[in-house]
């Protein structure tokens, strides 16, 4: 017997290659879903006349600054997708964090809006305050904001049931018109002006990752200057994500309630406290978003929020990345050079800018199947007993939860 368990502890396979076998199962589906993503537009591309390698080429150029033959420095095309990729992370968490408690969050484009009201508010009326006070006001204003949109939602699917897709949907129309209420003849509006608010103080803004006076840079276009220090805190936003789900009772509590609502309630967890939780949680990040996006890039509040798809964005981001806080960051990155990389690649490759939204929706369809392949429509035979909710607990404590390598990462990153 001992001499058994000696020889099946040595063929037990290291710790580190355990790893890399999740890791690369982890990857797979991300992987492949981009792969053929790719795959399908080149297709698209040739039979309408272009050429996919010219475009996927003027796409890295335009998206990361790669394979850029003359023309503008790569630095701006980095700054460009930085810009898009900061936000993208936190919406990009206000939809996973739900989604690991089992709900859908489509209204991370409402808590982005309510977070840039509350920040520009404060910012507007706050001028004259300093930067250490004003500031880290502003941010925290947003999350606040956000997290009262995200809040409601939260409190109407734990008391009346309410499906938080259809509540968030709504309240995405309720926070655009009351946008257009504050700053089309509301109180926000510029004196004089039009369709949008005055502009925060100086004071309420996020410094740039270049320095205007910086000798190193100059001469280069102006656009440079956009990418901003909001990157840092959505980086800090993502290792709190982590950290909140893998390395508090918070996060375990919600990872349950999203395995087995029957079972987080035989276990003694609030499935309803959870629920309004994760969603208040969700808003905040969201609203944070909103909020680094006025004091990092727009500095007002603008009609460009009616059309804005950052919020729509995170649901395949977090869906690409598995709702974990590294595969979030990695997908934001993919999902914000496609977007700076589209007018290049119309400009320089003749390839209508359009491609990028179709790239993004195969993306989205191939995750979205590999998600639906587990549903199953159960159905209780005739005179049969459904199972108990003690026995959904017992199944539920005994099956093991799904741990991926960038679930691993993350605990990593925590």
């Amino acid at each position: 017997m001992a001499a058994a368990a000696k020889r099946s502890a040595r063929q037990e396979p290291p710790q580190i290659v355990k790893s890399l076998r999740r890791a690369s199962r982890a990857l797979a589906v991300p992987a492949g879903s981009v792969l053929l993503a790719f795959i399908v537009g080149a297709v698209i591309v040739a039979a309408t006349g272009g050429d996919p390698f010219k475009a996927y080429q003027a796409l890295a150029c335009g998206g990361f600054g790669l394979f850029c033959f003359g023309g503008e420095p790569s630095v701006l095309q980095l700054a460009n997708t930085l810009v898009v990729v900061t936000p993208l992370i936190m919406a990009g968490i206000a939809v996973a964090l739900p989604f690991r408690a089992g709900m859908f969050n489509i209204g991370a484009e409402g808590q982005l809006i309510m977070g840039a009201i509350a920040a520009a508010t404060v910012g507007i009326h706050l001028a004259g305050w300093p930067a250490f006070l004003l500031l880290p006001l502003v941010l925290l204003c947003g999350a606040l904001g956000g997290a009262v949109w995200g809040g409601i939602v939260g409190v109407l699917k734990a008391v009346t049931g309410a499906h938080e897709v259809v509540t968030t949907i709504m309240l995405n129309f309720v926070a655009q018109w009351f946008l257009r209420f504050l700053i089309i003849g509301g109180p926000l509006q510029l004196p004089g002006g039009s369709s949008k608010s005055s502009p925060i103080g100086a004071s309420a803004q996020l410094a740039t990752l270049v320095p205007h006076n910086s000798s190193i840079f100059l001469g280069l276009p102006g656009a440079v200057y956009r990418a901003h220090t909001g990157l840092f805190v959505a980086l800090a936003a993502a290792a709190v994500f982590a950290f909140l789900l893998w390395r508090t009772s918070l996060g375990y509590e919600i990872r349950a309630v999203g395995q087995s609502q029957r079972a987080a309630r035989y276990a003694g967890i609030s499935v309803r406290r959870t629920l309004v939780v994760s969603m208040l949680i969700a808003g905040g990040f969201a609203g944070l978003a909103g909020a680094v996006q006025i004091a990092g890039v727009d500095h007002n509040l603008t009609d460009q929020y009616f059309t804005d798809t950052t919020g729509f964005d995170a649901i395949a981001v977090a869906l690409l990345g598995l709702n974990s806080a590294v595969g979030i960051i990695l997908s934001a990155i993919l999902f914000g050079a496609l977007h700076a990389g589209g007018s290049t690649m119309q400009s320089d490759a003749g390839v209508s800018g359009n491609l990028v939204y179709v790239l993004q929706a195969l993306i989205l369809f191939s995750i979205a199947a590999n998600f639906l392949r587990g549903f199953r429509l159960r159905l209780t035979p005739p005179g049969r007993v459904p199972e108990t909710p003690a026995a959904d607990a017992m199944s539920a404590a005994v099956a093991q939860e799904t741990d991926t390598g960038l679930a691993d990462d993350d605990k990593g990153t925590a």
